[in-house]
């Protein structure tokens, strides 16, 4: 962003909002341009401009933009592919129709974000064994819940200054953000380990190739040297 860019932001955001700049002194005036400046030096300017305009059209507080909800409303415009949580979980709901015979397949069709929340293939096979009502019920709050703020936390990486996003990657990525505590996360987790749990089992009650400690578990005792 230029400082011609910044100057327009800031005329934009004073004729909409008079009232906070009227007592502007002209230094202060200064650092508020600068401030804008050093925060989107590397955001492009139009979409920055573009970020301002989106934020004043849908006000209906009568306050002047933050430059963290400028940052908001341009994450916004850069990912506008983001699906909301009532998307996410009608593309789930689909992938789940596909879970018992196509379950990697599905899962890999899902939006990477999607893809965290729901953890594996395996739990799309044990969705799609849940009953209708419990699956559509409280399998589809706990997921939503979670998507919510594995989409936030997404947007919010997307929305910090470009030096912070590289210092980040400098010490591990931006997934090394810390997530929120999700309980609903361990508990699919819990959930997928004992889906596959039983698939394992249930190969080696058929024979197809259980490992040692399958079937010795299904054997009571250690399988003899070959």
């Amino acid at each position: 962003m230029t400082g011609k860019q910044v100057l327009q932001l800031m005329a934009i955001i004073r004729e909409f909002y008079p009232a906070y700049y009227r007592d502007k002194s002209p230094e202060g005036a200064q650092i508020s341009a600068r401030l804008w400046k050093e925060l989107f030096a590397e955001d492009d300017g139009d979409q920055v401009l573009a970020a301002v305009k989106a934020f004043i059209a849908t006000d209906t507080k009568g306050f002047p933009p933050s430059a963290g909800q400028v940052k908001a409303r341009l994450a916004q415009l850069n990912a506008p592919d983001m699906p909301d949580e009532a998307q996410a979980w009608a593309l789930v709901s689909r992938a789940i129709q596909r879970g018992s015979y196509h379950a990697a397949e599905a899962f890999e069709k899902l939006p990477p974000v999607v893809q965290d929340v729901v953890g594996s293939p395996s739990m799309l096979r044990t969705w799609a064994a849940t009953d209708a009502d419990t699956l559509q019920t409280v399998v589809a709050s706990n997921f939503m819940r979670a998507y919510r703020g594995r989409a936030q936390a997404a947007m919010e990486r997307l929305a910090l200054p470009a030096d912070v996003r590289r210092l980040l990657e400098r010490h591990g990525g931006t997934a090394a953000l810390p997530a929120p505590p999700d309980p609903e996360g361990q508990k699919r987790d819990a959930l997928r380990r004992l889906a596959e749990a039983r698939e394992a089992q249930q190969r080696a009650f058929l024979g197809e190739g259980c490992g040692d400690a399958v079937c010795r578990a299904r054997d009571g005792k250690a399988k003899p040297p070959r």
